[in-house]
């Protein structure tokens, strides 16, 4: 069923348009209140269209920061094809810095395609899907690791199952042009919008752009570069960007290190380094017993790490590190 979301612009009017998608929202402080998420559209010469989107997870800034300056200083009348971007999908967890939304504790990377009669969280993603997706040849998904998790800056995707579907996804994440692409073989994370857009049939990925809840002129950049890259690789703007040097990491269920308790984790191995199966990912301290050594914590499987827990505390189950295997396209083909 159709949710309440409506958008509140045009999608092809030419020049750039500033809007919002809405919905009701009514709650203490306002009885016919309303979530409403910016929605900007960039409508240049006939030609393909592209789908931006951040803030997913309220707590990942790269590419709502990024996404905001593309909206202000990008000139329409300079795109082959029209740019659609929401710089802040999930605006109730953005304006607080959380993971999760402030109203339902919902997750959108976690319940996509949505669902009408749903909860906020639910309704924001059935929006975006019945709304946006339906538009777009392409689409942008930017993540970065929020306050929890620190990633190797890096284009990201999971891969389709259809064989040119992989490698249009291969060729996009190439073309973003960041040092490094994870791709994730066999994903444990359902509903996310990556996986919404691909099975919709779009050309889709995503990226780890750094996080620890923080922002550094190295992953903004790396941002900045890999979303004028990817405008390129889709026609919007000129010239297709020449192949650039992008090593691929599989990501695989082995390369995930856990935590087997409650403790501060101090890390034996900082991002982008080679570890061996075997290898001391860290030391899990117990501060409710200083009498016990900290417990060893050991990397299962070769690879890059990749991502690391940012906070020191972790409890029983947080990722503490997870891994890369270098691998050659081909193989992922």
């Amino acid at each position: 069923m159709s949710g309440p979301a409506e958008l509140d612009i045009p999608l092809d009017r030419p020049g750039r348009i500033f809007g919002a998608m809405r919905l009701p929202w009514s709650h203490d402080e306002s009885a016919y209140g309303q979530i409403v998420v910016p929605v900007i559209v960039l409508n240049g010469r006939p030609g393909p269209t592209v789908l931006a989107v951040a803030g997913v997870h309220g707590d990942e800034y790269e590419g709502q920061v990024v996404l905001g300056d593309l909206a202000r200083d990008l000139d329409p009348a300079s795109l082959a094809g029209r740019l659609i971007l929401v710089p802040s999908a999930n605006l109730p967890a953005a304006m607080v810095g959380r993971r999760t939304s402030p109203i339902d504790g919902g997750n959108l990377a976690r319940v996509f395609p949505g669902r009408g009669d749903g909860p906020p969280t639910m309704q924001i993603a059935e929006g975006l899907m019945r709304l946006l997706l339906p538009h777009a040849d392409y689409v942008l998904d930017l993540h970065s690791g929020g306050r929890t998790l620190e990633y190797l800056p890096c284009a990201w995707s999971r891969l389709p199952g259809e064989a040119l579907q992989r490698k249009q996804t291969l060729d996009a994440l190439a073309a973003f042009g960041a040092p490094d692409a994870g791709v994730v073989l066999k994903p444990q994370s359902q509903g996310t919008f990556l996986a919404a857009a691909h099975n919709a049939g779009k050309i889709a990925i995503s990226s780890e752009l750094g996080g620890a809840g923080a922002l550094t002129p190295k992953t903004l950049a790396i941002a900045r570069t890999g979303i004028s890259r990817f405008l390129g690789y889709a026609g919007l703007v000129g010239p297709k960007p020449a192949p650039a040097p992008v090593r691929f990491l599989s990501v695989e269920p082995q390369h995930f290190v856990r935590a087997p308790g409650r403790g501060l984790f101090e890390p034996a191995a900082t991002l982008g380094d080679a570890v061996r199966a075997g290898d001391i990912a860290g030391r899990l301290h117990d501060l409710e017993r200083p009498d016990r050594a900290p417990e060893i914590v050991r990397f299962a499987a070769d690879g890059i790490l990749l991502c690391r827990r940012a906070p020191a505390p972790a409890e029983m189950g947080d990722v503490l590190a997870h891994l890369g295997r270098p691998v050659e396209p081909a193989e992922l083909l």
